[in-house]
């Protein structure tokens, strides 16, 4: 592809071009490298032209901030930097989004929707409406309506594309739009040229229409369903006959609703009647709904949607009465929304919540509050209690005894010299040790000594009691905490078990699905979507009157018989339906059925959620296993502090009468 073209802005600015994104008879849309969010659109230079400069001029100034947001408004011009001429302009990039066909097709949908159901397509054609009315508004037109002009995000916002083909009335002047499709073209307008034709909002409307019937109706088009007369009228001829195959009065025009898709029963009676001005004849005359009558009903379906019971993928209309989903697969059709259900439709483990939980099992820790004695001490030293009056002279008159003793003591070896004297020595020894004795124990200060040696023995039991209880608080909640955190470890250990165990279940329970999906992948393949060489809408219509109209319908001995299908024809549709089937992937994940997978799944998500429950109950119980320690060891600091200052005041009790010994 050659080089991006130089160009630049009005204010003479160049500005780069980067890649083309795409290309089209008009010209090429390349991203610019200083801006992702913005697009440019460079026409060839045999589109340029004054007169689409000026329409550009004209877009440009009709501009406004609701037209920003819902379609991709020209919001710059681009210039030749020789010349001058406009070249181009630049508009907003639509970013995660794809064709509004892509939406309503149910096999595109798979892929580019997988978890769009119908409610989403409901919401999806309310902002179709309301882009629609927006554009109205501002006088202008879409024109050539079809399935390429407008994008939806994934949250089924809508943004039209391709404004400089809008027809647009600025300054007194129409600049037209001269493009159409068939399929979006009303009645009045098929088979005429369109150069030239100033459109009306009743031509745009009817195209309008046609999307939102795609969109309601699993991508049918609304003239595509069974013709009941003969000959072999083509799909532009059945639009230009005003055949709708819908409502009350398709078989008066010889029309029937196409086999496995919703009928007006489905819908509220309301919007079964915008389709029918949109549609049956007399709707040329101006009476098609406007986009604000589409916005009104739509919006007024939404709020009136019910889940089914079944597949929670499901969701329709509660005037219907039953879910028509599950009708229409009863029946032999598609499963047009199976697996949609997100979570529903699958088991994911919650790694994320479990990575969170191993996070706070490493912040919370076992109680740890050290016990030290010191921290108990009172401030200051404790003063001993005085000792009683008079025990200084009894001290004296026993060290006296003591001496006597000690005197006598000393005789007893004389006796080997004099031996009176060693009976006199044993003799004083005798009396005076035990004169001294009952001194010693009738003493004011042995009295003191035991009292107060008995207080220390009770301060030392009462403080020895409190550490113990200390240490066996501490102990207690640590084992807690060790048991808890092991509880802990082991319920993520079985979490993350989970997908294992549930890909076996799934598998055991997958069993004959492949077949069963396979056919679920060929039903989804409409024959009326279908581009099949030589079989065209009148044979298409036939095959449907016998049956006939997804590839699973499609076998030799189905089409024997038919009239007008020989060999040829029969091998053509033979090969479109080996090559659907070769389109087939298997998915044992997607496989089972959506009552199966649902009661699966939530008994594998109930026995996740259980033990999620279970951890973070005890993660709550972890993490008030050191307030509540704390709590009880504060109970204890009272008594510590009162036991701590009884037993210094003990022991310095004790001290003092032992320096008096």
């Amino acid at each position: 592809m050659s080089a991006p073209p130089r160009v630049i802005d009005q204010n003479g600015r160049p500005i780069a071009l980067d890649r083309a994104l795409a290309s089209g008879g008009e010209g090429f849309i390349y991203t610019l490298p200083s801006d992702p969010t913005l697009l440019a659109k460079i026409y060839r230079p045999e589109k340029q032209s004054a007169e689409q400069g000026t329409k550009l001029r004209a877009l440009l100034a009709l501009r406004n901030p609701n037209l920003l947001g819902v379609a991709a408004w020209p919001t710059g011009l681009l210039f030749d930097p020789r010349s001058k001429e406009i070249v181009g302009f630049v508009m907003p990039r639509m970013l995660d989004c794809h064709l509004i066909q892509q939406l309503y097709n149910p096999v595109q949908r798979l892929k580019c929707f997988p978890r769009a159901g119908w409610s989403f397509q409901v919401r999806a054609a309310l902002n179709l409406s309301a882009a629609f009315e927006e554009v109205h508004k501002a006088g202008c037109l879409v024109g050539d309506v079809n399935e390429s002009n407008a994008l939806v995000s994934t949250q089924a916002l809508v943004r039209l594309i391709d404004c400089d083909s809008f027809q647009v009335r600025a300054g007194g002047r129409q600049y037209l739009c001269e493009l159409g499709k068939p399929q979006y073209t009303p009645p009045e307008l098929q088979g005429k040229s369109l150069r030239g034709l100033t459109r009306t909002e009743n031509h745009d409307r009817f195209g309008l229409a046609v999307l939102i019937y795609q969109l309601l109706f699993v991508g049918r088009h609304p003239y595509m369903g069974v013709y009941q007369g003969s000959g072999d009228p083509s799909f532009e001829q059945l639009i230009t006959e005003y055949r709708f195959a819908q409502g009350p009065g398709a078989q008066t025009w010889g029309m029937a609703p196409p086999p496995h898709t919703p009928t007006f029963k489905d819908i509220p009676v309301e919007l079964g009647g915008l389709f029918r001005r949109a549609f049956e004849r007399g709707s040329d005359a101006g009476s098609r709904p406007t986009p604000t009558d589409w916005v009104g009903a739509l919006g007024r379906l939404e709020k009136v949607l019910a889940e089914c019971a079944t597949d929670p993928g499901h969701t329709y209309w509660r005037g219907a009465g039953a879910c028509v989903w599950c009708r229409l697969a009863e029946q032999g059709g598609p499963e047009y929304y199976f697996g949609v259900a997100g979570g529903g439709a699958a088991f994911a483990l919650d790694e994320t919540r479990l990575q969170d939980v191993m996070r706070r099992l490493a912040a919370v820790q076992a109680p740890d509050f050290p016990y030290n004695r010191d921290h108990f001490a009172p401030p200051a030293a404790p003063v001993p209690e005085p000792l009683p009056d008079g025990l200084d002279e009894h001290r004296s008159f026993q060290m006296v005894l003591l001496v006597a003793v000690a005197v006598c003591a000393l005789l007893i070896p004389l006796g080997f010299v004099r031996g009176f004297l060693a009976a006199v020595g044993v003799f004083g020894a005798v009396v005076f040790g035990a004169w001294w004795a009952i001194l010693w124990t009738r003493s004011p200060w042995h009295r003191e000594h035991l009292r107060r040696k008995r207080d220390y023995h009770r301060a030392c039991h009462a403080i020895a009691d409190l550490e113990y209880r200390w240490e066996g608080i501490q102990q207690r909640y640590r084992g807690e905490f060790r048991d808890t955190r092991r509880a802990v470890e082991r319920a993520v250990s079985d979490c993350r078990r989970l997908p294992a165990e549930y890909d076996d279940e799934l598998r055991r329970l997958a069993g004959n699905a492949e077949a069963h999906a396979r056919l679920r992948h060929l039903r989804l393949h409409s024959i009326a979507d279908a581009d099949i060489p030589k079989i065209g809408t009148g044979r298409k219509v036939s095959l449907a009157l016998y049956g006939i109209s997804t590839a699973a319908d499609v076998t030799r001995h189905a089409i024997q018989g038919i009239k007008g299908f020989g060999e040829a024809l029969t091998a053509n549709l033979l090969d479109w339906r080996d090559a659907v089937e070769r389109s087939f992937r298997f998915d044992p994940n997607a496989a089972v059925s959506p009552a199966e997978q649902r009661a699966f799944v939530v008994r594998y998500r109930s026995r996740q959620q259980q033990l999620l429950a279970g951890i973070e109950q005890r993660l709550t119980t972890l993490a008030s296993f050191g307030p509540g320690c704390k709590a009880e060891l504060q109970a204890l600091v009272a008594d510590l502090t009162e036991a701590v200052a009884n037993y210094e005041q003990a022991y310095a009790d004790l001290r003092a009468v032992k320096r008096k010994r």
